[in-house]
């Protein structure tokens, strides 16, 4: 398995992955519409088998220095269960080793902080449909904080 930036081909195959997931009552065209706004400020990854089949991927988005978002993470139902996605995550956090990761958990928040992640305090919390979280050095974080966050990616 290795992860790699997705190519522009396998993009297709990524948005049905990701529509299956957050669908949220849109048509296709509507949820490929919202998120491919996200490919100016980000780069998808992926996890791929030896044979090059797409199993999981993500996008890392850099709002400012040192400040990178990881959303849109999802794992081909098929190879859940694995620890798949969390060797994606894993690697995708590696790339940028001291800089501030946020996200917003759509599930059960201790899933993130085995990477690290911790729960924003509830006045910093900006979205009913995800928990913000990050991922900070502790010298990092306090300064990370006094700037607007994004909010819901």
């Amino acid at each position: 398995m290795i992860v790699r930036q997705a190519k522009p081909a396998e993009f297709k195959h990524i948005y049905k992955q990701g529509y299956s997931e957050w669908a949220k009552g849109r048509s296709f065209e509507e949820y490929l519409k919202d998120n491919q706004k996200e490919e100016q400020n980000g780069i998808r990854y992926v996890l791929v088998n030896d044979e090059e089949q797409l199993i999981a991927s993500l996008i890392m988005l850099e709002f400012r220095p040192n400040l990178f978002g990881i959303g849109s993470i999802v794992v081909d139902p098929a190879f859940r269960s694995r620890g798949l996605g969390k060797k994606l995550i894993e690697e995708c956090l590696e790339k940028h080793s001291d800089a501030a990761f946020i996200l917003y958990s759509e599930i059960e928040p201790s899933y993130y902080e085995q990477f690290g992640f911790r729960v924003l305090p509830n006045d910093l919390q900006q979205s009913s449909k995800g928990t913000c979280m990050i991922r900070a050095k502790e010298e990092t974080y306090e300064k990370t904080l006094q700037a607007p966050l994004p909010g819901y990616f």
